[in-house]
This record gives structure tokens, sequence and C-alpha cells, in this order.
């Protein structure tokens, strides 16, 4: 028997391999003409449909932080309200002790604070009085009424000496307007604006055209209002990323954190 050298064998391996390859190899290869050129074409529409998902993305992103905010908001605010109402009740105990310690008090030092108290004095009762006297005397009567009465009385009988004058005296007291003026007042709005030489029909015309100039003179001093810029969009750099991956993870932790405590 004869022995096979190692290029023998290596030979024959390569042969074998080429066999069959060519046993299972393919016929024919077919090219799609409509998805090659769509491939070749489609560079720009993909990109679109990328930065639309990636704005997707990052607004579903936003609305998640935004109620995560929220419920952290309500959490703070419930925990506020506890402490609040838990320092209420405790306020609310210790003023009931207090109370309980009054009504302990024996009455003989009840009655010798209740003498103590010796009230307002005549000097001050009578200043209240005056103040009231003063305020009924200045009160001015009510606007818009065309006609009042006023009450004139005579307190010092001295003042008067030998004169004959009533107590009492009543006087009556009318506006005098121009009728004419009160006549247009009477009508209805229509009627004044006719008297005015102003017509209700281009009323928004006018308005419209007023507001229109004091705009074209805002514009024109350079006091107008500032058009709000659009917000272009950009990808966020690799380092944005990273610190909002952080902050995400950091609130969720705070989150898990702020639950296992309760």
């Amino acid at each position: 028997m004869v022995t096979r050298t190692n290029r023998d064998i290596l030979t024959g391996g390569k042969k074998y391999q080429q066999k069959q390859a060519k046993k299972y190899g393919v016929d024919e290869v077919v090219f799609d003409k409509k998805a090659r050129e769509e491939f070749l074409t489609g560079f720009h529409k993909r990109k679109v449909e990328r930065q639309k998902k990636a704005q997707a993305y990052h607004k579903e992103q936003e609305r998640k932080a935004r109620i995560e905010e929220r419920k952290q908001h309500r959490q703070d605010e419930q925990t506020k309200f506890e402490e609040q109402l838990k320092q209420l009740r405790e306020s609310r105990e210790a003023l009931d002790i207090t109370k309980d310690k009054d009504e302990a008090t024996p009455k003989g030092e009840a009655e010798e604070s209740d003498e103590e108290w010796t009230g307002f004095g005549e000097e001050e009762e009578g200043k209240e009085d005056g103040k009231d006297n003063a305020d009924e005397d200045t009160d001015e009567p009510v606007k818009g009424i065309l006609s009042r009465k006023e009450v004139y009385k005579v307190d010092d009988k001295d003042v008067l000496g030998d004169a004959i004058v009533d107590k009492e005296t009543e006087v009556v007291i009318e506006s005098l307007d121009n009728p004419y003026t009160t006549a247009i007042t009477s009508r209805s709005i229509e009627a004044l604006a006719k008297a005015n030489n102003v017509n209700l029909d281009k009323s928004d015309e006018v308005l419209e055209g007023s507001i229109k100039r004091a705009k074209d003179y805002a514009k024109l001093c350079g006091v107008e209002k500032p058009k709000q810029k659009k917000k272009k969009f950009r990808y966020l750099t690799k380092g944005e990323r990273r610190e909002n991956n952080r902050k995400q993870k950091l609130s969720k932790l705070k989150s898990r954190k702020h639950a296992m405590e309760k």
C-alpha cells in the first residue's frame, strides 16, 4: 500500500470542496432593480424617518418625565399636608390642656380677676358717642339721586337768642341738569351715537383699523412683541445622552426609595 503524502491529502481536500460547491451552487443571481434603486435613492428618506422616530422617542421621554415630576410634587404636597395636620392636632391638644387647667382654677381667683376689670370710663364712652354722631353728620347722600331731603336740628338754644325758629327744618335739594343732556341719556345707545355723529355699523371696521395702525406704529418704533423663534431640532451628543440617562436612573431610585420609606 502506497502512503499518501501531505501534499496529496491537502490537494484532495481542495478538490472535494470544489466538487461540493458545484453540487449545491447557485444557478443564477437575480437583482431586484426597484429595491436596488430604492436603496440607492432613499438615503434622505431613511434619514428623515430616523429623525421622526428620534423626535417621537424624545417626546415620549419628556412626557414620562413630566408625569414623574407631577407625581413627586403630589407626594411632597401630601407629606407637607400631613405634617401641617400633625402640628395642628398637637397645638389643639395643647390648647385643650390649657383650657382644662383654666377651668380647674378655684372660683375665688376667678372672682378676683373679674373685679380687677373696671370697664370703660365715662370719658371714653363720650368720645365714642361723639365719633358716632360725627359719622352720622358727615354721611353724604348717595350719588345719582336728583332730589334729597336734609334735616337741620338746633341743639343749643342760646345761640338763637330771641329768634323764633323751629327745632327741626327740612330742606329739599334738587339738582338742576341740562334738559337736553338728560333727554339724550334717556334714549337708547343708537340715539346717543346718532347725536354724536357716530355710525355703529362701522364700529368693527374702525376698531380693526385702529388696531392695525397701532401695530404698524409699534413696528415703526421698534417696540413690537418679538416673534418666538422656533426651536431647531438637533440630535443629542453622547455626553448629553449619558447625562439624561443618569438623571432618569437617579429619579427612579429616588421614587423607589420614597415608596419603600412609606
